[in-house]
């Protein structure tokens, strides 16, 4: 069984500057827009995979969850060397499909869209326990903050995974929420918080030291493996 984080933000709160710490050669990227990673150094870090031309590649680029399936798979029965997958940015698989499919006047898109996203989850669970996937995704705000709170939660398409299924957060065990500040000196800094009452952020009791840790994807791995063994 592998393990799983979801890593939870906005557009650039983070999520995908976090990878810079994971090891490349031991990390596959299916990255779903195609975008440049947003860290120095990363366009020779992470290079596309083409079976001719370039096997040795680390990353893919595509919006389908079918294919991303299989290449779970692949990865899994293939690549023994790789030890951490990031999904990055898993919301756009689904917007994508919605997009593909937005002349369908029937429910079976919704349907859809939501099966493939817990579809992705429970595979990805099912993998070899070698491996950690990280999977990226943004972020939508529930509440008016006057009549209900506010709440920062995982945005999904349509609303039958959170009333059918609870939410998207309750398949996984740890959930982090990335953020950033302004530090004293005047400079962004990118963290994760892993406990808020203000999200569904969440981690088990006593993984993490502190709610507020650096945005670093290979000690979040660390601690969670650290955790459980």
């Amino acid at each position: 069984m592998a393990r799983l984080a979801l890593i939870l933000g906005e557009s650039g709160a983070g999520k995908s500057t976090s990878i810079r710490s994971l090891n490349p050669k031991e990390t596959f990227i299916i990255n779903s827009l195609g975008k440049d990673l947003p860290f120095k150094g990363s366009g020779n870090l992470y290079t596309y995979f083409n079976k001719e031309s370039n096997p040795d590649g680390n990353m893919v680029k595509t919006t389908s969850a079918g294919v991303v399936m299989q290449w779970l798979k692949f990865i899994n029965e293939k690549m023994p060397h790789i030890t951490n997958v990031v999904i990055d940015d898993n919301t756009h698989q689904s917007s994508m499909e919605y997009i593909r499919r937005i002349k369908e006047s029937t429910w079976d898109k919704w349907n859809d869209i939501a099966a493939n996203m817990i579809a992705i989850v429970e595979y990805s669970i099912s993998l070899r326990p070698d491996l950690t996937v990280f999977i990226l995704h943004h972020v939508t705000t529930e509440g008016d903050g006057i009549i209900e709170d506010k709440k920062i939660k995982a945005m999904t398409l349509g609303k039958l995974v959170d009333q059918k299924l609870s939410s998207y957060e309750s398949f996984f065990t740890v959930v982090l929420l990335a953020k950033k500040a302004k530090s004293q000196d005047g400079k962004v800094e990118h963290y994760f918080l892993t406990q808020d009452a203000d999200s569904t952020a969440k981690s088990p009791d006593g993984m993490f030291d502190t709610e507020q840790i650096p945005n670093d994807l290979q000690l979040v791995k660390d601690t969670i493996a650290k955790y459980y063994n």
